[in-house]
């Protein structure tokens, strides 16, 4: 019996400092205090440069693998828990998938990197049955996938920071809906 008393003493005040973890175990604060809503602001602007970067890079991309853009479409989504359960932060995605043609050529990331020169760091990856591009866009993230057992496409996803929002906000922003990109 002591020992349930105890533990409630020493996980109750955890609870109570508003601290939650994030994906890799470790803790931040809990952002119901930012009443400025600076996070606002940041969550819009990654918005309307995810939604612009999806639309410039679409057309080249197609054009490169003599293509169809399928899909492009943006929305928030949550990146962060809160505990018990709930959203402690929310990230803009945006994402397009580029249909390649008869005539693009074999390898779907060769031209991608031309079209990431705005970016000083692009890095491959392998993903499981494909391979993977990743660049820094200023506040944002560009990855380029392609799978090809999947079939001839790449996936364009542009993703945005992981901002910490009020607890009373998760519905708010979960609810928007879908941009369309087109």
């Amino acid at each position: 019996m002591r020992l349930g008393l105890v533990l409630a003493v020493v996980v109750l005040p955890v609870g109570l400092t508003g601290c939650v973890a994030d994906d890799d175990s470790a803790t931040s604060p809990d952002t119901t205090s930012d009443a400025n809503g600076s996070h606002r602001t940041r969550l819009e602007s990654d918005r309307a440069e995810a939604g612009e970067l999806v639309r410039g890079l679409t057309p080249r991309l197609v054009a490169e693998l003599v293509g169809a853009a399928q899909s492009p479409r943006g929305s928030f989504r949550g990146c962060r828990g809160r505990a018990p359960e709930g959203i402690a932060a929310v990230e803009y995605v945006a994402t397009v998938r580029i249909d390649a043609g008869p005539a693009a050529p074999d390898d779907l990331l060769q031209p991608v990197p031309a079209y990431l020169s705005g970016s000083d760091d692009v890095v491959e990856s392998t993903v499981p049955g494909g391979r993977r591009l990743t660049a820094p866009w200023g506040d944002l993230t560009v990855t380029v996938t392609t799978r090809p057992a999947a079939g001839d496409f790449l996936l364009v996803t542009v993703t945005g920071g992981c901002h910490d929002i009020p607890a009373d906000e998760q519905d708010e922003w979960l609810d928007r809906g879908v941009d369309d990109l087109t």
